[in-house]
């Protein structure tokens, strides 16, 4: 092309780009293999990519082996946590690839014997790890570990059964602290919240969602600087139930009182959307928190000093109004870094220009 350049030698300019604590923009930035660097001053003309970048977006609650991982990459959704399936297949999912979401693994979820979720109907064999006391319970985490999970979860479901006793469950917490990692625990019943947070649990897989916690509960769970994954569009899939007050009632006071609460899901059960889901987004707007937090909430608040190998657009700038930012960011797109210079519109481009001197 005599009288033009290929895209993969000039730089993107998009409108805005997630910093972790606001929208700044635009911002340009040329492709580096597969990663986005800053464009130094002085480069060719941008490329008018436009729309907003993320550096990630990150459903916190998924069960990986019920959905399809591709789908839910291009919805949005650039890493995901699985917190439940068999172990050697979980870990299977830590291959890196860029055209999948990066995922970590919690394996399989200590439980009682017979207990949630072993006869659940979701869970397949193996996705339950069967502990009947300390011992056991010290052995299955250091197994897990091994296989290269970076959380521990245990079933604290009272409704669907037995669950493991205080000496057990704090057998868990502390073998999983001297390894590095952190406990997430499902609660569901009467008292397994209090339980969790008095046994040092660092992070609650659901908003608890079957009682109405005290104020005192849920100050001491801010006050260890405990963790909630939202997972409230469960509660009903859009018709919202009396589970889902529940659950907006006790995240909204923890978020009253600095509680911090992770965008999750517990994508697999029921009809939810593959990718971002608006409802998920604007239930933790009901639930008070602000447009900053909101978007902490699934994009993080780490800075976007070089995106990639995935990164999630969306193609338009941020929305004025906070009402509008759920739909809007169920507008994402995942992509590989290299993708960005294969979106329509930006394969054959007109002779370069310096900076700041082009037009639409």
């Amino acid at each position: 092309m005599s009288d033009g350049e290929r895209a993969p030698d000039r730089p993107l300019q998009v409108d805005a780009v997630w910093t972790g604590t606001a929208f700044d923009g635009p911002r340009t930035f040329r492709v580096d293999g597969e990663r986005l660097v800053p464009a130094p001053a002085g480069s060719t003309a941008a490329l008018p990519l436009g729309g907003t970048l993320f550096s990630s977006l990150t459903d916190h609650h998924v069960h990986l082996g019920l959905v399809d991982p591709g789908a839910l990459f291009a919805g949005g959704i650039t890493h995901a946590v699985d917190l439940g399936w068999i172990p050697d297949v979980a870990a299977s999912w830590l291959a890196d690839d860029p055209a999948l979401p990066a995922v970590a693994i919690a394996g399989a979820l200590l439980t009682a014997p017979g207990g949630y979720p072993a006869r659940s109907g979701w869970a397949p064999e193996g996705a339950a790890a069967e502990v009947g006391g300390p011992r056991e319970a010290g052995d299955a985490v250091r197994r897990h570990v091994m296989l290269g999970a970076s959380r521990i979860k245990v079933a604290l479901n009272s409704d669907a059964g037995e669950t493991v006793d205080n000496p057990t469950l704090a057998a868990i917490v502390e073998e999983s602290h001297a390894a590095g990692l952190p406990v997430v625990a499902h609660v569901q019943g009467p008292g397994q919240p209090a339980r969790a947070v008095e046994a040092g649990v660092d992070q609650l897989a659901h908003t608890p969602f079957t009682e109405r916690l005290d104020d005192a509960l849920i100050a001491e769970a801010v006050r260890r600087g405990m963790t909630w994954i939202s997972t409230l569009d469960i509660h009903g899939w859009g018709v919202p139930n009396e589970h889902h007050r529940i659950a907006v009632d006790n995240l909204r006071r923890f978020i009253a009182q600095g509680g911090r609460v992770l965008y999750g899901t517990d994508l697999g059960n029921g009809d939810l959307p593959v990718g971002v889901n608006a409802r998920e987004l604007a239930a933790l707007q009901k639930a008070g928190l602000t447009r900053t937090d909101l978007v902490r909430a699934i994009a993080g608040d780490q800075p976007a000093t070089a995106p990639g190998p995935r990164v999630a657009w969306v193609p338009t700038p941020p929305p004025a109004d906070d009402d509008d930012l759920p739909a809007w960011l169920a507008t994402a797109r995942g992509l590989r870094v290299p993708d960005l210079l294969t979106l329509p519109g930006l394969l054959t481009l007109p002779a370069r220009r310096p900076l700041g001197q082009d037009t639409p």
